[in-house]
């Protein structure tokens, strides 16, 4: 049994490497952004950092992040820098970085800086090393400790996810029963129109004495 779990710990230590590691590159012209979402509980650790890897004059980058209600939460100037925070609400959030050019210098549709970034959501953005120095935790406890959090995370984007299909089906419902009587008023009222222009018609006839009453 220790075998396996510190198997399987070993495993979830490499995946967890693996995506800590894993970064993201974009090219952003002058005078442009671009933005990333992603959807993510409440009481979330959110970490991420970005560096610009190409020269630029004049061109001055910032990330900021935004939560689902559009208030910046996280916001850093420069060619480098990094975030950390604790999500309060659930939701899409973005995360834009912006290439803002001087005014004393000449656009050129040539200009672009190219920028490495990672962003890391639940687990991975926990920084574990920090975590067994202050608990002096061995490496076998970090693991297990790891694989907790990592348990734990799932759990709660279960439920969260559980919870937004509930949200989703009950939205259908409503959507299909206002269908429903949209399309019986709909019925109705052609009746009506049916009947009100067959009576009328039968009126016309009788006045003009093609029929009899």
């Amino acid at each position: 049994y220790q075998r396996r779990v510190h198997g399987r710990s070993r495993m979830m230590f490499w995946l967890l490497l693996i995506a800590s590691c894993s970064a993201l590159y974009v090219d952003i012209p002058a005078n442009s952004f671009k933005c990333f979402s992603e959807e993510i509980p409440d009481n979330f650790d959110i970490s991420g950092f970005f560096k610009a890897k190409s020269e630029g004059a004049g061109q001055h980058i910032s990330m900021r992040v935004t939560n689902p209600s559009g208030v910046v939460v996280a916001e850093q100037k420069g060619d480098h820098g990094s975030i950390k925070f604790r999500t309060n609400t659930h939701g899409d959030y973005s995360l834009c970085f912006h290439n803002n050019l001087q005014e004393d210098i000449k656009y050129s549709e040539e200009m672009k800086r190219k920028i490495q970034f990672d962003f890391l959501v639940g687990t991975a953005a926990k920084d574990y090393k920090q975590v067994a120095r202050k608990h002096h935790l061995k490496p076998l406890e970090i693991q297990l400790r790891m694989m907790e959090d990592t348990v734990k995370e799932i759990h709660s984007e279960y439920h969260y996810f559980k919870e937004r299909e509930a949200e989703m089906r009950d939205t259908n419902e409503s959507t299909n029963a206002r269908s429903m009587w949209i399309t019986i008023i709909n019925v109705c009222v052609f009746l009506a129109f049916a009947s009100w222009q067959v009576l009328h018609l039968k009126k016309f006839f009788i006045t003009k004495k093609l029929i009899n009453r």
